[in-house]
């Protein structure tokens, strides 16, 4: 004769349990989002049809200086309106200026209408 073992838990085990297995998923999803990307990211390059107006090459040139040097490589991200840090592996080419973006889903949005994120975007003083 087969005898299976039972066993129950009590409403509040029932509850840590669950609150340990989303946490636990919780932490492993933050683990793994945050580590390096070891596939090699493209350059994309973002041409546009249009010359640039001189209100974006002014806002470019703002933004490049964030840094404090002027070499047409603007490192934060403009998507994320230049508070964070953009990545030199995911980058955009526009009006003569290399734009560090911080994720390719910021960088798909960039290049779908840099102008306008550009225009939208204020720049720190």
């Amino acid at each position: 004769m087969r005898r299976t073992l039972e066993i129950h838990f009590s409403a509040k085990e029932k509850t840590m349990k669950r609150i340990l297995l989303l946490a636990t998923m919780a932490f492993s999803t933050a683990v793994l989002g945050c580590g390096e990307n070891t596939e090699p990211a493209s350059t994309a390059t973002t041409t546009t049809a249009e010359p640039a107006s001189e209100a974006t090459l002014v806002a470019l040139q703002k933004a490049d200086m964030l840094d404090g040097s002027e070499d047409h490589v603007i490192g934060k991200c403009y998507v994320c309106k230049l508070g964070m840090d953009g990545s030199d592996q995911i980058t955009a080419e526009v009006h003569g200026y290399t734009a560090h973006l911080c994720s390719e889903s910021c960088r798909e949005h960039f290049e779908a209408s840099p102008d306008e994120v550009i225009a939208s975007t204020k720049i720190p003083e």
